[in-house]
């Protein structure tokens, strides 16, 4: 079967209302993340409000993925691991200033999004963890 272009690439779209405003109450519902019924679970809620604290302590800059390291079993790392944290650290504080600003957003904490975003971080520092030892301060 051989595909024959058309001009009308998408049959949902249609012009006549491409780019037409939006109103306000419909863009505050899309943008407003969907609530979890049963709400975050312990172990999600005890990351973020660890993480809040951290950052708002200072022990975490937002902006230095180097204040995310657990120094002391960094240091002891070979070159190869190190650049590995490197490059890792700088993927983990984007995620962690995301969770931060959810956190502090007016939108609601028991979100599948917000959920997802510590999921992410778990993932990403269990898996780093696995390899390269205790690297991270959270």
């Amino acid at each position: 079967m051989a595909f024959k272009p058309t001009k009308k690439y998408n049959p949902y779209l249609d012009p006549a209302t491409d780019n037409m405003p939006i109103s306000d109450e419909a863009q505050k519902v899309v943008n407003t993340p969907v609530e979890k019924p049963n709400g975050l679970g312990q172990d999600d809620l005890s990351l973020a409000e660890m993480i809040v604290k951290l950052v708002d302590e200072g022990k975490i800059n937002l902006y230095r993925p180097s204040s995310l390291l657990n120094q002391d079993v960094y240091d002891k790392l070979d070159d190869a691991k190190k650049a590995k944290i490197d490059k890792m650290s700088f993927n983990m504080l984007t995620t962690v200033r995301d969770i931060y600003n959810f956190y502090k957003s007016p939108y609601s904490n028991n979100s599948y999004q917000f959920e997802n975003m510590l999921q992410k971080f778990r993932i990403l520092k269990e898996e780093t963890e696995k390899e390269c030892g205790d690297v991270y301060v959270l």
